[in-house]
C-alpha cells in the first residue's frame, strides 16, 4: 500500500529506518540486475541533472515541473521522460515541494511513459497543504531498473504556475563506474 507520511510525524530513528529500508531495497535490487556481489555497490544520492539525464536540466539539481494543467501533469524541467543509464538502480523514498502555495495534490510514479505502469501513487495534498510540511517520506521504496524510462507524475488541482518538487533518490552502482 502505498502513502506518504510527513516528517512531523516521524522521529529520526523513523526517518533512518526508511531511508536503510530504501538502500536495502535499491542493493537488492542491483545485486539482481547489475549482476553484482554484496560489497561492490555504491550508494549514493541522485543527481538530478546528470544521473536522469534527457529529463532535468544539467547542473539544476531539483525537479520543475512545467506550467500545470488541471489533472495529470509530467515531471521533468525539459519535458521528457529519462531514461535510467545503464548500470544503475534508482530508489526513491521521499517528496518535497517547495512552493508557497502548493497546487499538487499527489504524485505517481510510473515506468516507460503514456499508458505505463504505474509503481505508486502517493497523496501528498493532505500532509503537504494542511500540515505546513513540505516534505513527506514515502511508506514503501519506489526502485527503477537500469534503462527504466522513469515517467514521473504530479496531480495539479487547478492549472498554474510551475512548481518545484523535489525528491529524495539513492543511485546504487558498481564500485569504480562514479565512485571509487
Amino acid at each position: 500500500m502505498s502513502y506518504a507520511i510527513p516528517t512531523n510525524e516521524l522521529t529520526l530513528t523513523d526517518i533512518k529506518a526508511y531511508k536503510a529500508a530504501a538502500v536495502e531495497a535499491g542493493v537488492k535490487r542491483g545485486i539482481l540486475k547489475l549482476g553484482i556481489s554484496r560489497g561492490e555497490e555504491v550508494v549514493r544520492e541522485a543527481q538530478t541533472g546528470i544521473d536522469f539525464p534527457g529529463a532535468y536540466v544539467p547542473g539544476v539539481e531539483n525537479y520543475i515541473t512545467g506550467v500545470l494543467a488541471a489533472g495529470w501533469n509530467f515531471v521533468g524541467s525539459l519535458g521528457a521522460a529519462a531514461v535510467l543509464p545503464v548500470g544503475m538502480v534508482a530508489v526513491f523514498y521521499k517528496i518535497a515541494d517547495w512552493s508557497g502555495i502548493p497546487n499538487i495534490t499527489a504524485v505517481r510514479f510510473r515506468v516507460g511513459g503514456t499508458g505505463a505502469s504505474t509503481k505508486g501513487t502517493f497523496n501528498i495534498q493532505v500532509p503537504i497543504n494542511t500540515k505546513v510540511e513540505s516534505e513527506v517520506y514515502l511508506s514503501e521504496p519506489i526502485v527503477y531498473d537500469p534503462q527504466d524510462v522513469l515517467f514521473i507524475q504530479c496531480y495539479a488541482i487547478a492549472a498554474g504556475p510551475a512548481e518545484n518538487l523535489g525528491f529524495g533518490c539513492f543511485i546504487i552502482e558498481k564500485v569504480g563506474a562514479n565512485v571509487s
